[in-house]
């Protein structure tokens, strides 16, 4: 389940040099398109699943690909973000 930022809600980290997601993912898929000021993971099918870029996001605009299995039914998976922990439902 790779990640996938929504466009709509990406600032771009407010137009920092290096977005929260470019700073925090392992393996430096997520990149910066400078002419939008807007993220994206660049190279999905190498995502190593950690959803630290999920985690971090200010403005919860990268989300995750759901499983074939569950996502024809309705669901999603999406984090609950608290001030000391993470949930996933």
């Amino acid at each position: 389940m790779p990640s996938f930022v929504i466009d709509e809600k990406c600032d771009g980290c407010k137009g920092g040099d290096k977005t929260a997601c470019m700073y925090i993912c392992p393996n430096d898929l997520m990149v910066l398109d400078a002419d939008r000021m807007k993220a994206y993971n660049c190279e999905p099918d190498m995502c190593w699943e950690c959803y630290n870029c999920v985690k971090i996001c200010p403005t919860q605009a990268v989300e995750v690909r759901g499983y074939a299995d569950f996502t024809p039914l309705g669901a999603s998976v999406v984090p609950m973000r608290g001030s000391e922990d993470i949930m996933w439902t």
